[in-house]
């Protein structure tokens, strides 16, 4: 599975780019940027919210299969449109195609770990998502500089087309899970749904919070380098290559010494208040380079620290028959944010400017992040 994600995401070479390639190689404005960009948001929490329906249905191989296949394909056409509404069109579809993939991968990971590995699982595999994420953008950004944008576009369809052979290849014979049985009334009771877990909705619209603050990584803090810094595209490409390259070399040993030292809300909490302080180094730091050395350095740590053991506790609240449910739902908080990330970040830079985005996003993400701590109170009464 990690060796498919490394292949997958060494392509990942539109998304850090693309705020830039619609501002400055097609022209659009902050407005017309935020909007496309937001499509991509509508059509991720569509396709996570069928994708996590599907998976409990028909098994994780055929969702991922079809997904890593299909959106490879969608990458070789979005190349060709460059109008603003059929922009738009296009991102949602190519969202869509990709983003049913998730939770099928987080029930996949789920079925092949045991309880006592499952978040170093979860970090192995995105240790090779952060290992690829640092190669993609290092080589997008001297491809966009010196041959052009159609290049990413066909390099990153390209490789996603080989992570899915490779599944394809590596895993039709895997024994796994089949499709669960017919529920009885009782799994199928509200309670046993993740839409009616009050506890498990606001753990995900905290943390959703300080998900759209740290995704101003790859809308608003390119398009800032860029403008403000004076970075070129290679530069830009080694800083987003430095976040997964630091991800790869300490996340998995880290998570080792601290997994069952401390509690995943508790490192959570501490990762969301990071990633705010990383981003206030943007607005406070004079420096260029110092201030974006920084900043990587603070969002990546707390990444590290959040995000793994923020799949971790979201999985407690589920059950064996509704996990591809509770983790739709999940992956849809990452979805969702994608949606009001661009449009909040552009409209708050074309209003008032980037340090009060920096400012404000710093302030929410750490107030979210410490109330994250009321959902595990609740739990456990709830218990």
């Amino acid at each position: 599975m990690s060796l498919v994600m490394l292949i997958n995401r060494s392509g990942a070479m539109v998304l850090p780019f693309l705020s830039i390639y619609l501002n400055q190689e097609l022209s659009f404005s902050f407005k017309q940027t935020g909007i496309v960009m937001a499509c991509f948001g509508l059509g991720s929490v569509t396709g996570a919210f069928l994708g996590g329906i599907i998976t409990d249905r028909i098994g994780y191989f055929r969702v991922m299969y079809t997904s890593l296949l299909l959106t490879g394909l969608a990458f070789f056409g979005l190349m060709f449109l460059k109008d603003f509404y059929a922009l738009c069109g296009g991102i949602f579809i190519l969202s869509l195609i990709a983003d049913s993939f998730r939770p099928a991968n987080l029930t996949a990971i789920e079925a092949f770990s045991k309880k006592g590995n499952l978040t170093r699982s979860l970090s192995l595999v995105r240790l090779a998502i952060n290992l690829g994420y640092a190669i993609g953008p290092f080589l997008g950004g001297y491809v966009a500089s010196l041959v052009g944008y159609d290049f990413l576009f066909i390099l990153n369809g390209s490789s996603i087309v080989m992570g899915g052979t490779v599944f394809y290849f590596l895993f039709r014979n895997r024994k796994r899970k089949s499709a669960p049985d017919k529920l009885t009334e009782a799994q199928i009771a509200e309670r046993d749904l993740p839409w009616f877990n009050g506890n498990y909705l606001l753990y995900l619209v905290l943390f959703m919070i300080t998900i759209v603050v740290f995704f101003q990584l790859i809308y608003s803090v390119p398009l800032f380098f860029k403008r403000e810094y004076l970075f070129d595209e290679s530069k830009i490409g080694l800083l987003m290559a430095l976040n997964g390259l630091i991800i790869a070399i300490i996340e998995m040993p880290l998570i080792y010494k601290i997994e069952n030292r401390f509690r995943p809300i508790s490192l959570v909490v501490f990762g969301g208040i990071l990633i705010g302080i990383g981003f206030l180094f943007l607005s406070i730091i004079p420096h260029y380079l110092t201030a974006a050395l920084i900043f990587t350095c603070f969002i990546t740590v707390g990444e590290i620290l959040s995000f793994p053991f923020s799949n971790t506790y979201a999985l407690s609240f589920a059950q064996d028959h509704n996990r591809g449910k509770y983790m739709g739902l999940y992956t849809m908080t990452f979805s969702v944010s994608h949606i009001f990330s661009p449009i909040c970040g552009m409209y708050i830079i074309g209003a008032w400017g980037f340090d009060i985005l920096w400012e404000g996003g710093a302030a929410l993400c750490i107030a979210a992040s410490l109330m994250i701590i009321v959902t595990k109170m609740r739990k456990a009464q709830v218990r």
